[in-house]
């Protein structure tokens, strides 16, 4: 497994250990008093992810090889298919809060919705981005190693 596949699945592992916790927290909260004012505070555990470039370093030396043109590639598609995803997910999105919320001069959206939207934007961008890594890495012909 090469450095990328490991950030990709650190990537997967914390955002996923993140919405089970603060889904939880903000649960039980609801629960006792009514509302929740805890989930903001489980941001914090995203900023684990600031953590990347810390947890797996690039090999020291000059005889040992990073990267190279597939992996290269491999990044850039996933990326490049992480937005785009990400703007029509946000285009479709935006459209649905429009329509669920209701249309007329007495609808209004809460104010809160749009910095939601976009620290959802930037989870979500990281997960398609992380996923595709690892798709692309799978599919390897038979004998490659990683």
């Amino acid at each position: 497994m090469n450095r990328y596949q490991k950030l990709a699945w650190f990537n997967l592992i914390v955002i996923t250990a993140t919405i089970i916790i603060t889904s939880t927290a903000i649960a039980i909260e609801f629960h006792i008093r009514g509302y929740s004012t805890i989930g903001g505070w489980f941001i914090v555990i995203m900023a684990l992810l600031k953590l990347n470039p810390f947890l797996f370093k690039k090999p020291k030396g000059q005889n040992k090889v990073v990267s190279d043109e597939r992996d290269k590639f491999i990044i850039k598609r996933a990326v490049s298919f992480a937005y785009i995803t990400f703007w029509i997910v946000f285009f479709v999105s935006s459209f649905a809060l429009h329509i669920f919320m209701g249309m007329g001069p007495k609808s209004s959206v809460p104010t809160i919705t749009l910095p939601l939207m976009a620290c959802g934007g930037a989870v979500f961008i990281k997960i398609v981005s992380s996923v595709a890594i690892l798709v692309q890495y799978g599919r390897g012909g038979k004998g490659e190693k990683s």
